[in-house]
Order: structure tokens, then sequence, then C-alpha cells
């Protein structure tokens, strides 16, 4: 397998009839699933996260979607069982690429890996190594409490922001219209959250309810 590592925990899975290290398979993982749907700087070890232009793209989350969603379907007896997963059948859903709002799940767990590569290289603790497959799941234990995690998550980002921006606003004696111009930015941003939030409770329908609801 590949010689990445980094990673605190070491965890082995079986994919296609092998055992896994997915402390060391950053590379390989990326070659074989990344690489085909994104021939330019496929390498998640090396992908620089830090600049925004290297966003994890709805393309990639598919196909890392798709590897989870194969192993939610398959039985193995490995360390790893996601079909264990709490509310695993609503992940299944939320997952499948048949579902009627696969496009806008990608999209949404596109913004989630993306959270979630806080976790790998871009901080200076480094959990995930930045592997797809576990930054993945960091993201679906999140989704297993809330499938709008991450949309709510939006919406309490831009509420933060502008109240930060208000209290600029109200202690700054000088320069508040540049502060105000931000405040406009803020609200703008705000209102697609709440809408983007909106929009996803409204395609829940293909979607079972959570049967586990908090801790």
């Amino acid at each position: 397998m590949g010689t990445k590592s980094g990673a605190y925990q070491d965890v082995y899975i079986k994919r296609e009839d092998e055992m896994v290290s997915l402390k060391n398979d950053v590379t390989d993982f990326c070659k074989k699933y990344i690489k085909p749907v994104h021939p330019k700087d496929w390498d998640w070890s090396i992908r620089d996260f830090e600049n925004p232009k290297n966003d994890p793209t709805a393309a990639e989350a598919r196909a890392i979607a798709n590897v989870v969603f194969k192993d939610l379907n398959d039985k193995k007896h490995t360390d790893v069982d996601l079909s264990t997963m709490n509310n695993v059948h609503a992940i299944k859903a939320y997952l499948d690429p048949k579902s009627k709002h696969e496009a806008f799940n990608m999209e949404e767990f596109a913004f989630a890996l993306k959270v979630e590569l806080e976790h790998g290289r871009i901080k200076e603790v480094n959990v995930t190594n930045n592997h797809p497959f576990l930054t993945a799941m960091i993201a679906l234990a999140h989704m297993t409490e809330s499938l709008t995690y991450y949309k709510r998550l939006k919406v309490m980002e831009a509420e933060g922001e502008i109240y930060e921006i208000i209290r600029k606003i109200e202690s700054s004696p000088v320069g508040k219209e540049k502060w105000y111009k931000e405040l406009g930015k803020a609200e703008q941003e705000l209102n697609e959250a709440r809408a983007g939030l909106a929009e996803r409770l409204a395609r829940m329908d293909d979607i079972p309810v959570l049967k586990i609801i908090g801790d």
C-alpha cells in the first residue's frame, strides 16, 4: 500500500478482499477513486486544501460516497463495520446513487468533506491524514445525528459573522462604512444559507426519519 502516514490511530478495513490500512493508503485510495474524476491534483495527501480553489468537488464526493455506500451494503467481518452506524438506513438513502436528490446531496457532501478536512493536514493536529474515507466517516458521524447538520452549520456561521460585525460597528469610532459593507455581504450570505437549509428540508422526502435522536 502507500507510504503516507501521520494519523494517530491505524484502522484496517477489508476492501475487495484485501485488508487495507487506512493510515497508510491515502495516495492509493486517491489514485483509485479520486484520480478518475479529478485527474489534476488528485492526491489528497499533498493537495493544498487551504486554497478554496482546491475544495473537494461534487464529483469527488460522489466517488467517495459510492465507496462508502458499497461498504454499507457489503457484509464484512472487519474492525470497521459501517452497518452498525446509528440511523444507517437514513445514511444509506442519503448516499444512494439512485436518489432523486443525488446531485443536491453530493454538493452538500462535498461541503461536509471540506469542513471535516480540518481534522487532517490543514491543522497541526492531524487525525485523518486527509484520507477521503476517514474524512467521510467524520462527516457521516455528524449526519447520523442530523442530516441538516451542515446546512445549519452554514446558517450558524453566517449569524456569528453578523454578530461580530455589528460589535465592530458599535465599537469603532471611525471606519464604520467599511463594516456596513461587510454587514451587507454577511446578511446576503445568511439569506443564502437559510435558503440552503430550507431546500435541504424540502429534499428529505426519500430519506427515512432518524430512529435515534440526540445522544
